[in-house]
């Protein structure tokens, strides 16, 4: 006796009509696949050589750009080097600035100590609360 005999209870049926059957046929069909194949091998090679032309350019435009003399950088490099000296004007500008300031605040205590006029400081907030 037939395993699925026994769980279904009834025999095996093994026709299948030719509709489903042609259906099937048509869903599980294989074909060749070397049109496939042979347009995606193309589509590689075709991509391949877009990448080794985009390549040489730009290894050759690299090799133009160090060729060029130092004189002739990029308006932006220069545009660049230009704010870099001001920046550094200022600065000198600035420290200076506050060397006098710290010259002249120095001149002013010594001013104080030397004057008769008494000096008036606000009063302490923690003496006042207790």
């Amino acid at each position: 006796m037939n395993y699925s005999e026994e769980v279904t209870g009834a025999p095996l049926v093994t026709e299948v009509s030719q509709e489903l059957l042609e259906e099937m046929l048509w869903f599980f069909r294989v074909e060749d696949a070397t049109p496939w194949n042979s347009s995606m091998f193309a589509l590689v090679a075709v991509v391949v050589v877009i990448s080794m032309v985009l390549l040489g350019r730009s290894i050759q435009a690299n090799r133009n750009q160090k060729k060029l003399p130092q004189e002739k950088q990029t308006p932006e490099a220069l545009y660049l080097a230009e704010d870099g000296t001001k920046e550094d004007s200022n600065l000198t500008t600035l420290r200076e600035t506050l060397l006098s300031e710290k010259q002249n605040l120095a001149q002013v205590e010594m001013e104080l100590k030397n004057s008769d006029v008494p000096l008036a400081f606000p009063p302490d907030p923690r003496e006042s609360e207790s």
